[in-house]
């Protein structure tokens, strides 16, 4: 019977320690890669730097699609390199503040309204689902001109 209550303690003690706090749900912009003339899926190198941030998102990563995050504001702008050859991406977002629970509590949400970029590797992007939410299907297909040698 000792033992019992000695176990019994135990698990109430253990179960109260237990923390309560969840990290809210994150919305990323999922970006997948395709070449522009055979409209086939690619994985070229990529290199991700946020306009006005230090630190690189992803670096010299082989990758047939992305998440992005997206910032508060009403845009958001990337310096990516495809392959060696750089372009600059802007999303143009409206900005939803959403409640997920008690424990978690608040996170963002996106609706796209454009997007401008340069023209170096990038041929066109088309956009499949203007709401970014943190349930991340596709958002965007992006066409990069094909490399010379024909590798993507």
């Amino acid at each position: 019977m000792k033992r019992f209550l000695y176990l019994i303690c135990i698990m109430i003690a253990v179960s109260a320690c237990k923390e309560v706090f969840e990290a809210p749900p994150q919305s990323f912009l999922k970006v997948s890669f395709l070449n522009s003339s055979t409209k086939a899926t690619i994985s070229p190198k990529v290199s991700v730097l946020g306009v006005g941030l230090e630190k690189m998102w992803v670096k010299d990563s082989v990758l047939k699609e992305i998440l992005l995050p997206l910032s508060v504001n009403d845009t958001t702008s990337y310096l990516i390199s495809f392959d060696a050859k750089n372009d600059t991406i802007t999303f143009i977002h409206e900005t939803i503040q959403k409640y997920a629970s008690m424990e978690s509590g608040f996170y963002f949400e996106y609706k796209l309204q454009s997007i401008d970029f340069t023209n170096n590797r990038i041929d066109s992007i088309l956009i499949t689902d203007s709401l970014v939410t943190k349930k991340w299907n596709e958002n965007i297909k992006l066409y990069l001109h094909p490399l010379p040698s024909g590798n993507n």
